[in-house]
Formats: structure tokens, C-alpha cells, sequence
């Protein structure tokens, strides 16, 4: 079945997502993307999930095709806006991937939506201890100096095309820094939600079954330091797979995933 793209109206006007998959087989499976992307960063991992299941990537509001907020919104904002979408697609329960910025996303799912959030895989996790969290937000406090700094653009098809990304292919590379440029001012703001979150105690309160695979990413030495936050979670180390996996989505990482929500 074929990815198609869909509206669903939400809190800041209309929450674009991607669907694909059959509604007659597994749990939906719900993937929320880092910042500044937008769904279509898991346009192959979903492809590879719905063989067996409906699988839904919605843009964060802000990012994608998605209406944006009238100014920086939280984490328990933006979930809300997610919440809409559950309520709107009348699923009764789902499971939750989140990657980076979209791990905290759903994992503030499962706290408002404990009924009908199952199970959680959550790779990348950016855990910052809370006496370091502000510092590190006053860094996305600024605008992006799209017109003030004349190499600011090539520096970010600089960072576009670089190492972590081998498995892309050129027009996937084009595609994601299109997502990117697409952001405009908001890009930073969900870095900024990302370093208001209380993380400690949101994680602690999550009862659901997390799965936390770890990869060769920026991200894998906070993942392991979040994991003993849960209170039922299962890490898997994965050395020898990049910070692409859902781009190449290596077979060991796909099964994985599989398994955990079968």
C-alpha cells in the first residue's frame, strides 16, 4: 500500500501525517521526528513497518506541512496537538517510535494517554542533566541568521550532505534540507521544548514497556543514560549501525523493532 498524506485539525489550525499500511493488521504505529524535520524522515522505516500494520508520521507543528504555533510552544503543547490526531484517526491504542525531539513527544503521549499508548521505542534520547539544560538553550535562543550571516545557508548544506548520512541518497539529501530550510525561524523551537522538559521526571513515570535500541549516533551515550529513568525498560546495543537507521534500516534494527511490538 502506497504513502499517502492527510490533514487532521489540531489546536494551531491543520496537523499534516503521512499514513501507510492496512488498519486490519497490528497496533498502529505512531512516529514522531527530531527537529527541524518533518514526517518524510521515516518515509523508508514506515514503508518497511506497514507491511503488517498502519503506520502514521506526522509533522510536528512548526515543521513540514503542518500550521505552526504564534509562538515557541512546549512539549506538552505540541503533544496535545498529537493527542488530537489519535482522537481524529479513532484509534483506541497505539505504539510510539520517537527519535531525538520526538522522543519526548511520546513519552508525554504515554503519560496523558495511558489507556491507549502500548508499547514505546525510543532511540535517541536527548537526556541533559537539569543543571545543564538552560545553558545549552540560550545556544537556540537566537534566530537563525538566514540574512545576517551570508555562509549560513552553505554551512547548512554543508551539514546536510555530511558524515552520518551515508546511506542517503542525493535526492533524500535535497529532500531533508528542503524540511530544513522549510523551518524558517522555527527551526530552533523545538530544540528550546526539547531543553524546558523536565525529562527526569516525565521518563520515571512512564509504565509502559520501552524498548531502547542504541545506535553509533550523537545521541546513544544519553539513550544509556536515561534508560535506568524507566521503570520497564529493554536497551539494545546496535555498534555497528549509524546514525542513519531509519534511512538504511538494517535488517537487525527492523526486526527488532518487529519483535518488540509483536
Amino acid at each position: 500500500m502506497k504513502r499517502t498524506s492527510h490533514y487532521n485539525d489540531c489546536r494551531y489550525g491543520q496537523l499534516h501525517y503521512y499514513k501507510q499500511g492496512s488498519e486490519d493488521g497490528n497496533i498502529p504505529l505512531i512516529c514522531f521526528h527530531m527537529s527541524p524535520y518533518s514526517g518524510r524522515y521515516y518515509e523508508k522505516f514506515q514503508a518497511e513497518l506497514s507491511s503488517d500494520r498502519i503506520v502514521i508520521c506526522p509533522d510536528t507543528p512548526g515543521y513540514g506541512g503542518s500550521d505552526a504555533p504564534e509562538q515557541p510552544a512546549s512539549i506538552e503543547e505540541l503533544t496535545l496537538a498529537m493527542a488530537e490526531l489519535i482522537d481524529g484517526l479513532g484509534f483506541d491504542q497505539v505504539d510510539l517510535l520517537g527519535f531525538h525531539t520526538g522522543v519526548l513527544i511520546a513519552a508525554e503521549l504515554a503519560i496523558i494517554m495511558p489507556g491507549r499508548v502500548r508499547k514505546l521505542v525510543l532511540p535517541g534520547i536527548p537526556f541533559v542533566p537539569a543543571d545543564k539544560r538552560s545553558a545549552i538553550r540560550k545556544n537556540y535562543e537566537t534566530p537563525r541568521p538566514y540574512f545576517d550571516d551570508e555562509k549560513f545557508v552553505a554551512t547548512k548544506w554543508t551539514e546536510a550532505v555530511s558524515s552520518g548520512k551515508e546511506g542517503w541518497s542525493e535526492a533524500r539529501k535535497v529532500e531533508m534540507f528542503a524540511d530544513v530550510m522549510r523551518a524558517e525561524f522555527r527551526s530552533n523551537w523545538g530544540f528550546m521544548a526539547v531543553f524546558d522538559y523536565d525529562i527526569e521526571t516525565k521518563l520515571a513515570a512512564i509504565e509502559k514497556p520501552v524498548l531502547l535500541p542504541v545506535p553509533d549516533e550523537m545521541l546513544s551515550p544519553s539513550t544509556r543514560g536515561a534508560a535506568a529513568l524507566f521503570s520497564d525498560a529493554t536497551v539494545n546495543e546496535l555498534p555497528d549501525v549509524g546514525a542513519d537507521l531509519f534511512e538504511s534500516c538494517p535488517t537487525e534494527f527492523i526486526t527488532m523493532v518487529r519483535e518488540f511490538l509483536a
